[in-house]
């Protein structure tokens, strides 16, 4: 007696894939730090920004707490749904590097000393690199393909 495997074949996911919804994992985990750090020190943190006579109020400092949770937790979603291989997050995340590949030409032609050029070309290579790892090889498309 014979048995056959009826289930539907599944790829495996790639590890640039992998790669980069663990680098997002990493990034919502430091988010979740940043917002819990910024209550726990709160006071201390406003008497620094007004002994430097930063513009930011007690109400802006709530704003980006609730700002680092709020991406904390987008992350962490965007993260699980590359990790299913879901196509709607692929595509999300594509368009964020897009978003910051842009900005970082912006920023290369209009503030081109220092600092600037170094980050610009970073993120250039990183935004390259990611819409490699999503849209540029036969493995990840094959992935997204059978589960996105």
């Amino acid at each position: 007696m014979s048995s056959t495997n009826t289930a539907p074949s599944t790829t495996a996911r790639p590890g640039v894939v992998t790669f980069i919804a663990v680098i997002m994992y990493i990034q919502a985990a430091l988010a979740v730090i940043a917002g819990v750090s910024l209550i726990i020190w709160r006071n201390d943190v406003l008497d620094w920004l007004e002994q430097e006579g930063a513009p930011l109020s007690s109400g802006g400092l709530t704003g980006t707490i609730i700002a680092e949770f709020i991406a904390a937790a987008l992350l962490f979603i965007a993260a699980a749904g590359l990790m299913r291989g879901s196509s709607g997050w692929r595509l999300v995340i594509a368009v964020v590097q897009g978003i910051a590949m842009a900005l970082a030409v912006y920023t290369l032609v209009a503030h081109h000393v220092g600092g600037y050029v170094y980050r610009s070309v970073f993120t250039l290579f990183v935004g390259v690199f990611v819409l490699w790892a999503l849209y540029g090889n036969d493995q990840s498309e094959q992935f997204f393909d059978e589960n996105g």
